[in-house]
């Protein structure tokens, strides 16, 4: 049924002292993996030029290019173009909006809110029923005025969806300088699009499967300080501070932490094999989850820590299976084309995401938890390591393309059809992307 608007409507851009949400009739439809994208207009509302904010440039045309991105990135949302820039004093009318076939509109102005902050009140309208259906007064330090934006763009996916936003994230990598031998690795946390990089390690050390924890305040990764005794470390991104965690003789690799963040899961190889052990962190305390012959690598928790999906060969070639949280009901849940790795359970708990490697390729997939629906979303030569957003609506992906020596990080939405690359600014593998900022 078609919705009319008031066309002589005109929205005053005011401050919002308080967020407001309505249940409204905007939202994104989703079937079987399909979206109808939502037609959307972000324009830019010029605010000036505030300090430590967008280098000089105006900074609410900064903020809207930013949540426009963060949008498109998705591929849930259309933006209609709109021609000239607003001010923060105009009122903006609805109609030419609508003309436009807008469906949605997002208002932000920015200002400055003293004591180094930025304060930024974020709108979406509803364009045909004239008016406002959530908003939110945004309050960020000054340098760190992109999550301005991003937490904006959360918004309105959060309100369209019904999913959480994951554009206020952090993403971990694993950089790379220079060729082998001699070449250093850092472990750098940088915003989800790769913007603020800043280095965790100095380049001292190879570093290796950087994952957060619950809350994206603690890390896991491997740490070769010794090449033959790579260690498992754990990091407060707080406090800076580190330990190495005591496990069995081996060597260790794929940590993961659990949902509750109480236990680090992780592979350990011995005597030509390898199998599953779980640590928890308060006492220490060691359990074997998998035994006998052959290579069990890459555990994940299921979002509900009740089950454990990880990588076998123990039928010969790499496959998936899943077993409960203490080791026992292990079954094998991959039978599609060629070999199955690296498997990452969505937050949403309703996919697997995996590395197929097929004839010397690597292509990123997501399947059900039981194995149905299995459906390949990328192309490229070698595309491996996949990360969900908190959203589970997108994945990172390292892509090594044909003929070159040094990956780069990708992101693909559900239907593989929006695919881009992150800009991280130098070669960077094994992405590890974070759940909600604090």
């Amino acid at each position: 049924m078609r919705r009319s608007f008031l066309p002589a409507a005109l929205v005053p851009l005011i401050a919002l002292a308080s967020p407001l949400r309505a249940e409204g009739p905007l939202h994104v439809d989703i079937t079987q993996g399909v979206a109808s994208p939502l037609l959307i207009a972000v324009p830019d509302i010029l605010s000036g030029s505030i300090p430590d904010v967008a280098g000089g440039e105006d900074a609410g045309a900064a903020l809207a290019k930013i949540v426009r991105a963060d949008l498109v990135s998705t591929g849930l949302y259309r933006l209609v173009p709109v021609d000239g820039h607003y001010s923060i004093a105009d009122d903006v009318a609805f109609a030419p909006f609508a003309r436009a076939g807008a469906q949605a509109l997002v208002l932000g102005r920015a200002r400055p809110a003293g004591n180094n902050q930025l304060a930024y009140d974020c709108a979406l309208y509803d364009v045909f029923g004239a008016h406002v259906e959530a908003s939110q007064r945004i309050i960020v330090a000054t340098a760190q005025w992109r999550r301005a934006a991003h937490k904006c763009a959360d918004m309105v996916f959060a309100f369209t969806t019904g999913d959480p936003g994951h554009f206020d994230t952090r993403l971990l990598v694993s950089t790379q300088d220079g060729a082998i031998p001699g070449q250093r690795t850092r472990l750098v946390s940088m915003d989800y699009d790769g913007a603020n990089a800043t280095e965790l390690t100095q380049g001292k050390e190879l570093v290796a499967t950087p994952r957060f924890g619950p809350g994206s305040r603690r890390i896991v990764f491997l740490s070769y300080v010794d090449v033959a005794a790579p260690r498992l470390v754990v990091a407060d991104l707080d406090s800076g501070s580190t330990a190495a965690l005591k496990v069995p003789a081996g060597v260790p690799s794929a940590p993961r932490f659990s949902p509750d963040g109480a236990t680090i899961v992780f592979s350990l190889a011995h005597d030509g094999e390898a199998d599953i052990y779980a640590v928890d962190l308060a006492s220490g305390n060691m359990r074997q989850l998998t035994s006998g012959a052959g290579t069990d690598t890459s555990p994940c928790f299921a979002p509900d820590g009740r089950g454990i999906v990880f990588e076998s060969n123990r039928s010969g070639e790499s496959q998936l299976y899943v077993m409960a949280q203490d080791g026992s009901d292990q079954r094998r849940i991959s039978f599609g084309a060629g070999g199955h790795a690296s498997p990452v359970w969505s937050p949403r708990g309703d996919l697997i995401a995996f590395t197929q490697i097929d004839g010397g390729a690597l292509r990123i997939g997501i399947m059900k938890p039981d194995g149905s629906k299995e459906r390949i979303l990328t192309s490229g030569s070698r595309d491996e390591d996949p990360s969900w957003s908190m959203s589970g609506r997108a994945i990172m992906f390292q892509r090594t393309a044909a003929g070159a020596m040094l990956p780069t990080i990708w992101l693909t939405d559900l239907t593989g059809k929006v695919q881009q690359p992150v800009a991280t600014g130098a070669a960077a593998s094994e992405p590890a992307w974070s759940g909600q900022r604090p």
